[in-house]
């Protein structure tokens, strides 16, 4: 099961490497306008992302290793991601809302919500991505980034991922592979975006 969901993750990785591959610096770097992200922050937000996850993933497996539950529930004060119209100011008294919400969710409901943006999502603060990246070292990094997760799925394919558990209160609870079909969600949910930026009048040629 896990398998297959890293053979997911990993295909809508090597779409965005073929995405990023021809682009320029100045396309990379180009910004449609104030408050939006450049192709080159589009990407180095995917990494940050991954960044995150594989961390949770650390930590399950860690739990297990020790010989714990591996269940771990998250705040909206630990990770801040939330619709646009939650202010940070009051996200802790979602908590409790949210996570009773969430039981009545369908996650096939939540898994389209992932993909396709018709409710604005605002990134957590730990993937904000920084502008002006040099482009090879994001084409790198895409690539390492993947790497770094197969590794740490493989050295410990001994343990039943199935039953490592991280829940957040806007997302619901989610087990390693549910975590992997995320972040393929949320990979391919960025391309789009990627491609409107490339279709701006004004993005260099």
């Amino acid at each position: 099961m896990v398998e297959r969901a890293f053979d997911e993750y990993a295909a809508a990785r090597r779409d965005t490497v073929g995405i990023a591959a021809p682009l320029t610096q100045a396309q990379l770097d180009f910004c449609p306008r104030y408050g939006r992200w450049s192709i080159g922050e589009v990407l180095h937000h995917l990494m940050l992302a991954e960044d995150l996850y594989r961390g949770e993933i650390g930590r399950l497996i860690d739990l297990a290793r020790a010989g714990q539950r591996p269940y771990i529930r998250r705040s909206f004060s630990e990770v801040n991601v939330a619709p646009f119209f939650v202010p940070d100011a009051v996200l802790p008294m979602f908590d409790v809302p949210f996570s009773l919400l969430n039981r009545f969710i369908p996650q096939s409901v939540r898994d389209f919500a992932i993909e396709y943006p018709f409710v604005p999502i605002r990134n957590p603060s730990v993937s904000t991505p920084r502008a002006g990246r040099a482009a090879a070292e994001l084409r790198g990094e895409l690539v390492l980034s993947l790497e770094q997760t197969r590794v740490l799925l493989v050295s410990n394919a001994d343990l039943a991922f199935e039953r490592m558990v991280s829940e957040h209160p806007l997302m619901g609870p989610a087990n390693v592979p549910q975590i992997l079909a995320f972040l393929a969600r949320h990979e391919r949910r960025h391309h789009s975006q990627i491609e409107r930026v490339k279709t701006d009048g004004r993005f260099p040629r």
